[in-house]
């Protein structure tokens, strides 16, 4: 079943994804792909942008839990996609199973795609966006961190 996870991922509705795109055109057609699987986008146009939400959900003052943080490797402003990959993995210490990130890049260097993923993105997606490979590294990502919550005992 969990190769058949990957193949065919099941919806994960109401998941919430940190998307940090800086081009509107661009984020407007991915958050449609992500929505139409029933998932939730919180989109930002800036790597600060991203770390006011996380810390905000970090100190307890967000209405959202974020999922799963999907981030253009190129970004306007000071800090990149890598940026935010570090940041979520060194500054907020969240391991790759309570937040997955995925970097989005048109850099085909296996240099630098290695370099991200040493820096600690859970995968890449290669620009130009492919809907149903986002859609099922997304979803993949989602059900593999889900692996190791525990039930919540009522």
């Amino acid at each position: 079943t969990f190769i058949r996870g990957y193949v065919q991922p099941e919806t994960i509705p109401g998941a919430t994804i940190l998307y940090v795109e800086d081009s509107r055109v661009v984020a407007e057609a991915t958050k449609r792909m992500l929505e139409r699987q029933g998932l939730n986008v919180l989109h930002v146009l800036t790597a600060e942008d991203a770390f006011a939400l996380l810390t905000a959900e970090s100190l307890g003052r967000s209405s959202h839990r974020i999922d799963l943080v999907l981030t253009d490797v190129t970004l306007k402003g000071e800090l990149s996609g890598r940026d935010v990959v570090q940041r979520v993995r060194v500054d907020f210490g969240y391991g790759k199973r309570r937040l997955p990130v995925l970097v989005m890049t048109g850099d085909g260097n296996p240099h630098n795609q290695s370099g991200l993923l040493q820096a600690g993105a859970n995968d890449l997606v290669q620009k130009p966006i492919e809907e149903r490979l986002l859609i099922t590294k997304v979803l993949f990502q989602l059900r593999l961190s889900r692996l190791n919550e525990k039930p919540v005992v009522r």
